[in-house]
């Protein structure tokens, strides 16, 4: 069966309890892969997000090239994948990576929110509609509980 990817998530706050709490019922994941090229070096880290998950989920880090190695494993997994970044995300997607679609937690000021250019920088929409060129869909949701809201990204 290989590697069950069940949420891809953009959140600079990694790994936290809103993500634990609310996802890990609703997306029955084994593991947790943090893509952050920081992170990959400290244990420290790790042993602190190890701490948000129940013993039976392990959390990992890697670099984008460790992420596509893991891909690449026939392990029977089911992982929830978190990338700090839209800049790392699309990293990741230029040397390979593909899902259907990636989540990102809607800002604080999501009522206001008309267009991409309120909320992301210049660089941070190329790279979004570069991730979209690849037929990755974007969405805000921020706990299972809020509808995907697909509509800010087909501005």
């Amino acid at each position: 069966m290989g590697i069950n990817i069940k949420l891809v998530r953009v959140d600079s706050r990694l790994l936290h309890a809103t993500v634990q709490l609310n996802w890990n019922q609703f997306i029955n994941a084994d593991q947790v892969w943090v893509v952050s090229p920081h992170y990959v070096e400290d244990p420290f880290i790790a042993n602190v997000m190890q701490l948000c998950l129940p013993k039976t989920m392990k959390v990992n880090f890697y670099s984008v090239e460790q992420l596509m190695e893991q891909l690449q494993m026939k392990a029977n997994t089911k992982v929830m994948i978190i990338f700090p970044n839209l800049e790392i995300v699309e990293k990741a997607v230029r040397l390979g990576f593909h899902t259907k679609e990636i989540q990102l937690p809607y800002p604080a000021s999501r009522v206001m929110l008309k267009s991409l250019t309120e909320y992301f920088s210049q660089e941070d929409i190329k790279r979004i509609r570069y991730i979209q060129e690849q037929n990755i869909k974007l969405f805000f949701q921020t706990t299972p509980y809020d509808n995907k809201d697909y509509t800010i990204f087909t501005k």
